[in-house]
């Protein structure tokens, strides 16, 4: 009489250890026990989370538990978390390292240290960028603009100009008996020459939208967007005067040196070119007229 509730009980322990230990089921209960009370429910149970587990060990996050009950409610759990990591991961690769996990245990210490020496390796990274790209567009003497950036920008406002139809005016700046200061009194005392006329026009009130640079030896130029050639005029004035009564410090001994300027303002066909060109004339005619003024093209 009771071999035969054994053997039911028997085969019951069987289908449901081969549920979680054999590679091959059957999809469906064992049809001998579909009567027995709870089996049905047990073996449906234990399939769908033993297909959910396998289903995450390969990456698929979206197997659908239907369900119920402590264990299927745990896996739901770890497929949303592991959906949630994903998203962040996704997000840091894009470039925010905001992102830290708090649910995981070790692996979330693991995760955020990671993520924090990513932030601060790509914050190097850029500061670095930062600086190199400083360096290209900079004269190392002065610290201002160098020609190649200066031409950049230059470019840029032609463009501005033609699209929007704005004027704008050049100053060719370039200091006088140059030559002189480096043969009577170094090349050191000339670089301080150089350094003293940045910071002339560095504090002579350009605005944001100004901008110039070292061209060459002890030529500068300025760009004046939006300013005509009377207004380009006077700002040359303040910065050749303030020039001239700057005294030029080096080696425990002070000088003066003086600037001449020739300014022109953008016409309608210009290139580079031809506006430096009338621009650089204006300024040689200041030289040959006694130095230390400022001259317009016509």
């Amino acid at each position: 009489m009771l071999k035969e509730p054994l053997a039911s009980v028997d085969g019951v322990l069987k289908s449901l250890k081969n549920l979680l230990d054999a590679r091959a089921i059957l999809a469906d209960p064992p049809v001998e026990f579909l009567d027995m009370d709870g089996f049905v429910h047990i073996y449906e149970s234990l399939l769908e989370i033993r297909n959910a587990i396998m289903a995450t060990s390969v990456g698929d996050l979206n197997y659908p538990i239907r369900k119920k009950g402590y264990i299927a409610g745990t896996i739901k759990g770890l497929q949303a978390s592991l959906r949630h990591l994903t998203w962040q991961t996704k997000a840091i690769a894009s470039g925010d390292f905001t992102q830290r996990v708090d649910f995981m245990g070790e692996f979330s210490e693991a995760f955020n240290t990671m993520v924090k020496q990513l932030d601060d390796s790509m914050t190097k990274l850029n500061m670095r960028e930062q600086e190199l790209i400083k360096i290209a567009h900079t004269d190392p003497l002065t610290g201002i603009n160098n020609r190649g950036y200066f031409m950049e920008l230059l470019t840029t406002e032609f463009e501005r100009a033609r699209r929007y139809g704005h004027t704008f005016s050049v100053m060719m700046t370039d200091l006088d008996n140059f030559k002189s200061v480096n043969d009577t009194r170094g090349h050191g005392a000339g670089d301080e020459a150089l350094r003293t006329m940045a910071r002339v026009v560095q504090m002579s009130g350009l605005r944001a939208n100004d901008f110039w640079g070292r061209i060459g030896g002890e030529e500068f130029a300025i760009v004046l967007p939006e300013t005509v050639i009377a207004d380009a005029v006077a700002v040359a004035e303040r910065i050749r005067i303030t020039l001239s009564e700057t005294p030029v410090r080096y080696e425990n001994e002070e000088f003066f040196i003086t600037v001449s300027i020739g300014v022109s303002q953008n016409r309608t066909g210009d290139v580079q070119a031809t506006l430096l060109s009338r621009a650089d004339e204006a300024m040689y005619q200041a030289k040959r007229t006694g130095r230390n003024r400022v001259c317009q093209s016509d």
